[in-house]
């Protein structure tokens, strides 16, 4: 699993345990840092591409296509390996 996969789900970890009023849903996560929750998975082109999303069940969907200005193109799941 590349490395920056396995960021986003510890950097979604960690900002679960400091945020445990915000369940389900997905941590946002850029260059390892999480910066945001939405309660599910929304418009790919509200975020930059190469964002993650990071769901409850550890499932992450990176943000791909598109540019900074206009956003992401679309979600693409990365396949799940442990």
């Amino acid at each position: 699993m590349p490395p920056s996969i396995q960021n986003a789900r510890v950097a979604a970890s960690q900002w679960r345990s400091e945020h445990p009023d915000h369940q389900g849903g997905v941590v946002l996560v850029w260059d390892g840092q999480a910066y945001g929750w939405k309660d599910r998975l929304r418009d790919a082109g509200h975020e930059r591409p190469r964002a993650y999303a990071v769901d409850a069940d550890g499932h992450v969907f990176v943000a791909e296509g598109g540019d900074d200005y206009n956003g992401a193109k679309c979600w693409v799941a990365e396949p799940r390996k442990n």
